[in-house]
């Protein structure tokens, strides 16, 4: 939110630059894929359209056509205070000097949106400013309807944050009540298939649990089984566009891991993330990459017979996708007679996953896919190596990757996984991922990789425009 002239003049200034940019890139060769390039272009001109957005919204602020500001609580009355400031004309070292304070104290306060104010401050303001402040200040029906829907659909698990940066239409300002109230309710229905009359109804919404929605593992204590729930119907729905418009018709999937890793080293001479993500999307597995905090891990469905990955990462190590893709990829070979299948996978942490047996497979699968049939002696061998002292393990793990040709990354890792196993019913729990994730290297981003092949492979241009959009704004962040 632009709070005064100055930051004004320094957003058109942005404004101007990126435009600039946006030309250059427009017009300059590159080796970036198209599809990838024009998403880079997309994402500056949305940063360059916000800006716009915040320089016309303060434009239309200070010609002073509100009178009434709305606000759903007192949480937004700072951000109410501020805009009442501008829309009277009034600077702020004019408010400063009404209060008796240095102007570089607003500043300070609206900088951080009074968030360090005290209650005492906030009143000496709506005096200073003569607002009057009465429970009918929230009057426009359109902000009705917005807070209405806002708080029905975080009572569902789904917070304002994550419709805003997941769901609601980017290229519509905060001021178009009307209309991002009516964008908003049109993408949340064919998400989650309620209809607007009920989501702007004072009845609660309930998320569907279909089939494909149901996760075979127990929801860990203290999670949010709301927000899982929702967040799963989102990421289904996801799955289900790229399914339906994904390029590579699917092929049977093997779950014998010798197999897969000999197919891995005939094509690609090599096993790491690169590899099994091409593996994956010649069998017609598109992979999505998101990295929305909580809710699920990952997750594999199988739409109509065919298979989507789903990645939850927040790591920059490529071990780790590589692991984890590989693990989902198990999942994807399981029942193959099914046509509708599904498997949410919930906290790394949790016990389910720890002692389920198919969980076990899973990243037995994966261990042997990447460090080969022996990868269980190796891990033995570096124990062996260490003679049972925690600070000799990681000159153990770079010697014995070095003595087999083996990803050191990846071995560290299934050695942290095995000291933790180890300790787990010891009164001095042992933790060494911390060392394991200093064994890691990370010569590009799995995240941009796994984007970069999902728009190639998907008909982007068979996409309708709310699906599209829906797309774009899961992948970027």
């Amino acid at each position: 939110m632009i709070k005064n002239n100055l930051q004004l003049t320094m957003t058109k200034k942005k404004i101007e630059m990126f435009n600039e940019t946006i030309e250059k890139m427009a017009h300059e060769k590159s080796e970036v894929h198209p599809i990838l390039r024009q998403a880079q272009i997309d994402a500056i001109s949305s940063q360059r359209d916000k800006m716009i957005k915040e320089a016309e919204d303060y434009e239309l602020l200070l010609s002073g056509q509100f009178a009434v500001f709305d606000v759903a609580s007192l949480s937004d009355l700072p951000k109410a205070l501020i805009m009442s400031r501008i829309s009277m004309g009034l600077t702020q070292k004019d408010l400063a000097e009404r209060l008796g304070m240095k102007e570089q104290q607003i500043q300070r306060y609206e900088n951080t949106e009074y968030s360090s104010a005290s209650f005492s401050t906030l009143l000496s303001i709506v005096e200073a400013l003569d607002l009057k402040i009465t429970e009918d200040v929230f009057l426009p029906k359109e902000s009705r309807q917005k807070n209405i829907l806002l708080e029905k659909l975080k009572d569902a698990g789904l917070e304002k944050s994550f419709i805003e940066k997941r769901i609601a239409p980017r290229e519509v300002s905060p001021f178009e009540l009307s209309s991002w109230v009516s964008k908003t309710v049109d993408r949340i229905s064919e998400i989650f298939g309620w209809s607007k009359e009920l989501l702007l109804s004072d009845a609660p919404l309930v998320i569907g649990r279909d089939a494909s929605m149901v996760a075979r593992f127990k929801m860990p204590v203290g999670a949010n089984q709301q927000f899982v729930s929702a967040y799963t119907q989102y990421a289904f729905c996801l799955a289900s566009i790229i399914s339906r418009n994904f390029k590579v018709d699917a092929k049977p999937l093997s779950s014998d891991p010798e197999l897969v890793r000999s197919t891995l080293l005939k094509e690609s001479g090599k096993v790491d993330f690169k590899s099994v993500l091409s593996f994956a999307t010649n069998h017609g597995i598109p992979v999505i990459p998101l990295n929305d905090s909580g809710a699920f891990h990952g997750a594999t469905w199988r739409i109509n017979g065919k298979n989507v990955i789903v990645l939850k990462q927040r790591t920059a190590h490529i071990s780790k996708w590589t692991f984890d893709l590989l693990h989902e990829l198990y999942h994807a070979s399981q029942r193959p007679d099914l046509k509708e299948f599904s498997v949410i996978e919930l906290s790394e942490t949790s016990e389910e996953r720890r002692t389920d047996q198919e969980e076990v497979d899973a990243n037995d699968f994966a261990a042997k896919v990447l460090l080969g049939s022996s990868a269980a002696d190796f891990v033995q061998e570096c124990l062996h190596e260490a003679q049972g002292k925690i600070a000799w393990l990681k000159n153990a793990v770079i010697q014995v990757a070095e003595k087999h040709g083996l990803d050191c990354g990846v071995l560290a890792y299934q050695v942290a996984n095995k000291v933790e196993q180890i300790s787990r019913n010891q009164p001095t729990k042992l933790n060494w991922w911390g060392a394991a994730n200093n064994l890691q290297e990370n010569p590009y981003s799995a995240k941009d990789v796994c984007i970069f092949n999902l728009l190639e492979n998907v008909n982007v241009e068979k996409l309708e425009d709310t699906e599209r959009e829906l797309v774009e704004q899961a992948i970027t962040n």
